[in-house]
């Protein structure tokens, strides 16, 4: 074949990147500074990172003022969130100042891009093909609630784009594994030297040092990878069995096999712990440098282990009895489909117009997303009949089910211990934004077995175009909806048009 005809496809897939990261960076750089004054829980994240940059640690202001008239003071702060989102936000406020909100939203922004761009990444790495990683892009670009969340200087924006992170290096672990067992004619040794596990769990602690929730996949992932390294075993010691043959000879042979794969698969999990969560623990406390080293912050005046444990024990009281009623609150069942958005900011200006802030979801991409996650599921519970399956290596056209499981457990892990631990009232729908990806990822891999599945020429075309019909549907909605994603001034007629369910208003 020609070079020039190798090379086409993959210029294709570089202006497809190119072209699905341009469409995300316009979605969240437009306007990036309207309003001009802080909206929601910016007045708490967006005022911890400029005093954070100022004096390491969080510190007080005099009032409660959106527009930040009244500059802030020396006196310490309780922040309830670990402090590396709010040092993301401040590099943004370090870069353009805080006079406006280009300041303290453009790296929030910039994290929002770079989560679609991992998206794809993960997409391709687990499908292996290009049409899927530009579909999970495209459809996680103009997902409502992901639009929003990367244009307000809040936390949860942040924590996504590391749980994506850890979410890639935990696949490329499975990879390197997988690459090490079809290598492998006896038994697999238990692995220690784990590059991307060990990267995995530096993301995680990333995430976790911008919320605490951040703890939530890497505890999943890493349950996950245990149970994914086990079954590589008894499939090596499977391989091995049907090598010797069924004679009864060989049946101590076998059982030696068996019992050595048990052995093994139990060391690793350890070892597995052993890797992760220390250099998680190590990567989180590292993140609280500007409290270590300074002596003003809240609590500081004991000796930094002792204060910053006595610290995270009173973080976790704020939190477990945190109780306030709230307009927006929506219970965890809900976030799926996206049943109570959080309205972050609404005007009603003089001129009968009017602004308006809230993650109402893309409706195409949030539920297709979730029946997406419905069809995964089943791949693996009827991949469960021949657990052996959920790890070859086999790219998700081919239904390889280890790949539809590492999805939805990435959702879950973001969904399920919020509806398992639900106690408060002050949660929001704006957490669902850690699922997204996840969702997106879902719907391109459902998406792209639908264009590859074998049929007659009528049929594909027939489902291609049906495709087609779908992604231009979305990218429709998404333009519509962007008005009220981005506090467009906009007739009060047009923004009534947008809530579809009483529950959006």
């Amino acid at each position: 074949m020609p070079v020039s005809l190798r090379r086409r496809p993959r210029v294709f897939a570089a202006v497809g990147v190119f072209a699905v990261l341009a469409v995300a960076a316009v979605l969240r750089f437009w306007a990036l500074g309207r309003p001009g004054t802080l909206v929601f829980d910016e007045l708490y994240y967006v005022r911890d990172a400029i005093t954070q940059l100022a004096h390491g640690y969080p510190t007080t202001w005099p009032d409660d003022d959106p527009a930040m008239a009244v500059r802030f003071t020396d006196e310490p702060s309780f922040a309830v969130h670990p402090p590396l989102g709010k040092w993301i936000i401040a590099l943004g406020v370090a870069l353009f100042g805080d006079a406006s909100g280009w300041g303290w939203r453009s790296a929030v922004a910039l994290t929002g891009v770079a989560t679609v761009g991992l998206t794809m990444r993960l997409g391709w790495r687990i499908s292996r093909s290009v049409g899927v990683a530009l579909f999970a892009g495209l459809f996680l670009a103009i997902d409502g609630v992901h639009v929003v969340l990367s244009r307000v200087g809040l936390l949860d924006g942040i924590l996504t784009f590391f749980v994506v992170l850890g979410a890639l290096f935990m696949w490329r672990d499975h990879e390197w594994v997988s690459d090490r067992s079809r290598l492998t004619r006896g038994g697999l040794p238990v692995l220690w030297a784990r590059p991307w596990l060990i990267a995995a769990a530096a993301a995680f602690g990333c995430a976790a040092a911008v919320k605490w929730s951040g703890l939530y996949p890497l505890a999943a992932l890493l349950l996950l990878t245990a149970a994914r390294d086990a079954t590589v075993r008894f499939s090596v010691a499977c391989e091995a069995r049907r090598r010797l043959g069924l004679t009864a000879d060989l049946s101590a042979q076998q059982h030696a096999n068996y019992a050595r794969a048990t052995g093994t698969a139990l060391l690793q999990a350890l070892a597995t712990g052993l890797l992760a969560i220390p250099i998680a623990v190590a990567v989180y406390v590292a993140n609280w440098f500007g409290w270590i080293f300074t002596s003003g912050g809240w609590g500081r005046d004991s000796g930094w282990l002792t204060g910053l444990w006595q610290y995270h024990v009173d973080m976790f009281a704020w939190h477990s009895t945190l109780s306030a009623p709230h307009p927006y609150q929506a219970h965890p069942l809900t976030w799926p489909l996206g049943l109570r958005p959080t309205a972050m900011y609404f005007e009603a200006l003089d001129s009968g117009l009017v602004q308006s802030i809230t993650p109402i979801p893309n409706a195409l991409i949030t539920w297709g997303g979730v029946a997406a996650l419905v069809v995964l599921t089943w791949w693996v519970l009827r991949a469960l009949r021949t657990p052996t399956t959920l790890v070859r290596y086999r790219p998700i056209a081919a239904r390889g089910a280890y790949a539809a499981a590492f999805v939805v457990v990435c959702y879950l892990s973001g969904w399920l211990p919020w509806v398992l631990t639900f106690s408060r009232s002050a949660v929001f729908q704006f957490y669902a934004v850690v699922l997204t990806p996840f969702s997106a990822l879902a719907l391109a891999l459902v998406v792209g077995v639908i264009c590859k599945r074998r049929g007659s020429h009528e049929e594909t075309s027939g489902r291609r175009m049906a495709v087609a019909l779908f992604v231009a549907t979305a990218i429709i909605f998404a333009a519509l909806f962007f008005p009220v994603w981005s506090g467009m001034p906009i007739p009060e007629g047009f923004w009534r048009w947008h809530l579809w369910i009483p529950s959006w208003g």
